[in-house]
């Protein structure tokens, strides 16, 4: 038995008939009939029934057909790996990034990848923490970047860098002249907040818990330019990782360091445990280190 075998019995059945499947795969029908008749005399069992209106499958038959798909599909996939495993690095990577750091950290690496791997189509699926863990899990999502803590163990982490929040408000708001600003300053004001699965809101609400207090919320976006223009127009203030404004100013806004407490977190690389990682993802990673260790 040979998995050509297996395929052409498996189109025959598909295209119910000799001459549909052999136009399929280019081959004459003669070719397929003695593959097939083959392949009944090794398994010692009649497989197909042929009918004026095509073919019908025997009981023997049934069972083949099931086993064969699986069979076909397994000889692809190991096909799949060992190009992968092999050849020039190609296909689409899914990488997933949060939209807050992602221009600050990750735009060079970008560009590097696509230089590098021109072959390789980037995916960039932006979510918060909490849904990129999820859709790493779901396999939607091969490698990420993360803001810490990241509660799982299903997860290697490679830390890149330290970072620490910064209050935003418009530029006529009282604290705006401001060199320093105290967290329990904030506590009165309207905040605007990402959606609710981004970490940064985790850490406004844990800092406002420390002194009994939730906070107002004016406004929420997934989008930090529509974060900052919220600001920038009054409606509220926010606070955004302070690595952002090293590269980065905006007009309209006042940016002021806050302490008591300073909001800090890590931010890493994650993969999961035990996953078998593919060239690609391992190529991204790899670069991504390279050049995060530099920044």
């Amino acid at each position: 038995m040979d998995v050509r075998s297996l395929r052409y019995f498996v189109e025959v059945v598909q295209f119910n008939g000799f001459s549909r499947a052999a136009d399929s795969l280019f081959v004459t029908q003669p070719a397929i009939s003695r593959s097939i008749k083959k392949l009944e005399q090794e398994l010692g069992y009649k497989l197909l029934i042929r009918e004026v209106d095509g073919v019908s499958l025997t009981d023997e038959g049934e069972i083949l057909l099931i086993h064969a798909k699986q069979i076909l599909e397994q000889f692809n996939q190991m096909n799949k790996a060992l190009k992968e495993k092999s050849g020039p690095l190609e296909g689409v990577l899914h990488v997933g990034l949060p939209p807050v750091i992602a221009s600050t950290y990750f735009a060079d690496i970008i560009l590097a990848f696509s230089q590098r791997y021109p072959l390789v189509e980037l995916k960039i699926i932006e979510l918060g923490t909490r849904k990129m863990m999820d859709a790493m899990l779901n396999g939607d999502v091969e490698t990420a970047a993360v803001m810490l803590p990241l509660d799982d163990e299903r997860f290697d982490l490679h830390v890149f860098s330290t970072d620490r929040l910064m209050l935003l408000v418009n530029e006529q708001h009282p604290l705006a002249q401001r060199h320093l600003v105290k967290f329990i300053e904030l506590l009165n004001e309207p905040f605007i907040f990402f959606s609710d699965d981004f970490r940064i809101n985790e850490l406004v609400t844990s800092a406002c818990g420390l002194y009994g207090k939730k906070p107002i919320i004016a406004g929420r976006s997934s989008h930090l330019d529509l974060v900052t223009a919220m600001v920038r127009a009054g409606v509220g203030i926010t606070l955004l990782p302070g690595s952002m404004w090293n590269k980065t100013r905006t007009d309209g806004v006042a940016i002021i360091p806050v302490i008591e407490p300073v909001l800090s977190y890590e931010l890493a690389l994650a993969t999961l445990k035990n996953g078998s990682q593919t060239r690609k993802a391992q190529a991204w990673n790899a670069l991504s280190r390279e050049i995060l260790k530099n920044q």
